[in-house]
C-alpha cells in the first residue's frame, strides 16, 4: 500500500496549469496523485507523480510500464478518473488536497470536475483553475479575500437562502435561482462573511 501525505494534489487530465498560484501547490506537494493520462503531461513538466489512479485509458504505454508498481486500476465507469482519486484519498483518511488540470480540454469535464465538489462537502477540497480557485461551502462562513477579487457563487438548490456581506452586491437572505445568477461579483473586503440557511454553494475566486 502507498502512503498518502499532505499537502496532496490531484492533478486530472485537463490543461496543465501555467499560473504560478496552481504550480507553487504543485512543487510543495507531498504527494502528488495522477488521474490516468495527467501523468503523461506531468512527467513532460518534470515531475513525478506517487500514485496514478484510473481505468488506464489514456495513459502512454511507456509510463504504464515506467510506473506499474503505483498504478491503481479502477474500471468503475460510474465515477471518472478525478471522483477515483478522491475517493482514494478519502479511504486513506486523507480529507485536505488540491486539484489540478481539472478544467480545459472538455467544457463538459471541466463542468462536471467543478460541480463534483458539491458531492464532497465535508472535505476540504480545492479546485485550481489558471485564473481562480473553486471550493464548497455550508453553514456560515468566513472566506478570506482582497479589495478587488472577482468572486461568483454557485448553487444546485434554488430553496437556500444566501446572506452575505463583503461583496460588491451582497445577497440578504436571497437564492440563486440560476447558475448565472451569482456570478461576476466582487469583494470590497478582506473578509467575505457567507451564511446559507441549509445546504452547500460553490463559490470561485479570482488570483488576481
Amino acid at each position: 500500500m502507498i502512503l498518502l501525505k499532505e499537502p496532496l494534489v490531484i492533478i486530472a487530465n485537463g490543461d496543465f496549469p501555467e499560473h504560478s498560484t496552481p504550480l507553487k501547490k504543485l512543487k510543495n506537494a507531498k504527494c502528488i496523485i495522477a488521474c490516468d493520462g495527467g501523468v503523461n503531461t506531468l512527467e513532460k513538466k518534470g515531475f513525478s507523480p506517487d500514485v496514478i489512479i484510473g481505468d488506464l485509458d489514456s495513459i502512454s504505454k511507456e509510463n504504464k510500464e515506467k510506473y506499474k508498481n503505483i498504478i491503481i486500476k479502477i474500471e468503475d465507469q460510474s465515477d471518472n478518473d478525478l471522483r477515483k482519486a478522491i475517493n482514494h484519498c478519502i479511504q486513506n483518511k486523507i480529507d485536505k488536497l488540491s486539484i489540478i488540470g481539472a478544467s480545459g480540454k472538455r467544457e463538459d469535464h471541466t463542468i462536471g470536475n467543478i460541480f463534483s465538489l458539491l458531492n464532497y462537502s465535508n472535505l476540504n477540497i480545492k479546485l485550481l483553475t489558471d485564473t481562480g480557485t473553486f471550493k464548497c461551502i455550508s453553514g456560515s462562513q468566513k472566506i478570506k479575500s482582497f479589495k478587488g477579487e472577482k468572486v461568483s457563487l454557485f448553487s444546485t438548490k434554488d430553496t437556500i437562502k444566501i446572506t452575505t456581506k463583503g461583496l460588491k452586491y451582497n445577497f440578504n437572505k436571497s437564492y440563486i435561482t440560476s447558475l448565472f445568477y451569482g456570478t461576476l461579483n466582487e469583494s470590497i473586503n478582506d473578509i467575505i462573511n457567507i451564511e446559507l440557511s441549509h445546504g452547500k454553494i460553490l463559490i470561485y475566486q479570482s488570483y488576481i
